[in-house]
C-alpha cells in the first residue's frame, strides 16, 4: 500500500503520508484528510491512483463551506465549488455535507447522504 501514498502525496491537495491511512489492507481502503487550503480534484486523484496501478471502486467526501442560492457550495479557503445532488439539500449558510464524490461534466459533485448545519 506504500504505493498508493507515494502517488496520492504528488498531489497539490495531498497531506503528508503520516496522515493517510490504509484502513483495509486486503481491500484497499484508504483514507485520507486533504489539505484545507487547496483545492481537490477526483479526476486528478483517478488518474494519480491508476497510474500507480490501482483503482478507485468509489469515493466519498466531507466539506464544510457555505451553501449559495444556486445551491452550490462554495469552500472559503480554496474557492472552490461543489455542485450538490440529492434530495435532503441543506438550507443556505454554513454548512458540512457528505457524501459520493463524483464528476460530471468537469464539474465536482457530491451526492448528499446527509448534511448537518454549522453555526458560523
Amino acid at each position: 500500500m506504500y504505493g498508493i501514498k507515494a502517488a496520492v502525496r504528488r498531489l497539490e491537495f495531498a497531506p503528508a503520508p503520516k496522515d493517510m491511512e490504509v484502513t483495509d489492507i486486503a481491500t484497499g481502503r484508504f483514507v485520507f484528510r486533504p489539505r484545507t487550503d487547496k483545492p481537490v480534484s477526483l479526476s486528478e486523484l483517478r488518474k494519480a491512483v491508476t497510474k500507480a496501478g490501482y483503482e478507485i471502486e468509489g469515493t466519498m467526501i466531507e466539506v464544510a463551506g457555505s451553501l449559495g442560492a444556486d445551491g452550490r457550495l462554495r469552500v472559503p479557503e480554496t474557492g472552490q465549488v461543489f455542485l450538490l445532488k440529492g434530495d435532503q439539500k441543506p438550507a443556505g449558510g454554513p454548512v458540512t455535507v457528505r457524501g459520493k464524490w463524483e464528476v460530471v461534466d468537469r464539474e465536482e459533485v457530491i451526492v448528499l447522504d446527509g448534511a448537518e448545519e454549522r453555526s458560523p
